[in-house]
């Protein structure tokens, strides 16, 4: 479950609580109010709402604090269903309603791509799926001793479920035969932990294409897991990156993908090649890129072998002066980093070659924004962007940037210097 990359203070000091009305929500889920010149963060709260809080932690410009009452409720706020919502570390937004998420995760990715981007996308849509029941794949924790569940809220204590209500239902056996107390005591009087299972996978018996997935932490099965999705089979394995929201997934793919053709295409941070798979119905040579040797062994099966294929970071292969990359001549290129987005060096080789179609798969609005200011100060232009909400009742949001190429390079600029050089 993708859990707050921020940590809270587990021994906050004491304090008197503090009134205070929250003006927006801001990237991660949380809340933001201001009070005496000072800022809060406060989650599981909505924006106008006005709540009694307490101080777990204070520096000299801001504070984070927990509500402690809900004075005056926004009318978006909805019941959690949820028995551990607030304690698990999956879910941070169910207590708003699921037309309300959708409103503030635009309102969220437009005030990045503003702040940050120095950009202006009006109309920016977002595509919404099952608010419930649409996680294929749930990782469990077990400690020794005994118990089983998610970790916590911003920390590694363990929380026993008895269920989930973003997985998919027919994971509902897997979280009924999770103990919840320490296993039986040996011969020698030593708690036994009990036995785990293993990581398993299976397809839905409904000929849906979809397939359920667990596994625990410490155990990465190299089961093959083959997936219907768009007319072809993706397989991977449980060692590999998944996204875990198949009816998203199949919705995001031909708008990512629409209208590229064409001779070559790369595709980097192409993990086990769910892009790269559709790329080679249009392009006669794909390229992808992925450091994950095992998620690289999967993609050469999902895209075929007449197709190249480099292992290692992205970054350290743009080093080379002669190969693959730098002479790759691409019409089109799709990149889908990590959380952090791309690195300085990528953004100047993309500037560089110059494709007529670049597509931009990313899972932060944020870093998004950033890469956009300078891909778009040196040439490129914006096409379209939308937003899918691959994770309901989370604070994430997926977003998908189509740029296409414009304005020649001023010849002092560093891409252009690259080029050159190279």
């Amino acid at each position: 479950m993708p859990r707050p990359d921020r940590q809270y203070s587990r021994s906050p000091a004491p304090s008197q609580p503090v009134e205070l009305t929250i003006d927006k929500l801001v990237p991660g889920g949380d809340g933001l109010a201001r009070l005496d010149g000072k800022v809060y963060f406060v989650p599981f709260v909505l924006p106008g709402e006005k709540v009694r809080a307490r101080i777990i932690e204070s520096k000299k410009d801001f504070a984070r604090a927990v509500a402690v009452e809900i004075l005056e409720p926004s009318p978006e706020r909805a019941v959690p269903p949820c028995a551990v919502f607030g304690r698990c570390g999956g879910c941070d937004w169910q207590h708003i309603d699921y037309p309300a998420q959708l409103r503030h995760k635009v309102a969220l990715a437009e005030d990045a791509l503003r702040r940050i981007g120095g950009v202006s996308f009006p109309g920016l849509a977002i595509e919404g799926g099952k608010p419930w029941g649409y996680r294929n794949r749930v990782q469990i924790h077990r400690r020794p001793g005994g118990g089983a569940g998610f970790l916590a809220r911003g920390s590694h204590d363990l929380v026993s479920v008895a269920g989930c209500p973003v997985a998919h239902s027919a994971l509902a056996p897997l979280f009924a035969a999770l103990p919840e107390k320490p296993g039986p005591a040996g011969p020698d009087g030593e708690r036994r932990a009990p036995q785990r299972h293993p990581a398993w996978s299976h397809p839905l018996p409904d000929g849906s294409g979809d397939f359920v997935a667990a596994q625990e932490t410490g155990w990465q099965s190299d089961r093959e897991i083959a997936v219907p999705l768009l007319g072809k089979t993706i397989r991977f394995d449980l060692r590999c990156f998944f996204q875990s929201n198949l009816e998203m997934t199949a919705r995001l793919i031909p708008y990512a993908l629409e209208g590229l053709a064409g001779e070559e295409a790369l595709d980097l941070y192409c993990g086990v090649g769910l892009f790269g798979a559709f790329l080679a119905d249009r392009f006669a040579r794909v390229l992808a890129v992925e450091e994950n040797p095992i998620s690289l062994g999967h993609a050469q099966r999902n895209i075929g072998d007449t197709h190249t294929f480099l292992p290692g970071r992205v970054e350290d292969l743009l080093s080379a002066v002669r190969g693959p990359l730098a002479e790759a001549n691409p019409q089109a290129i799709v990149v889908d980093p990590p959380r952090t987005g791309l690195d300085k060096a990528v953004c100047d080789f993309l500037i560089a070659k110059r494709p007529a179609h670049l597509v931009y798969v990313s899972c932060n609005p944020v870093t998004l924004a950033r890469d956009l200011k300078l891909l778009l100060a040196a040439g490129f232009s914006l096409a379209d962007l939308r937003l899918f909400d691959f994770y309901p009742q989370t604070a994430h949001v997926e977003a998908v940037a189509k740029l296409s190429w414009g304005k020649e390079l001023p010849d002092n600029h560093p891409a252009q210097r690259r080029e050159m050089d190279s």
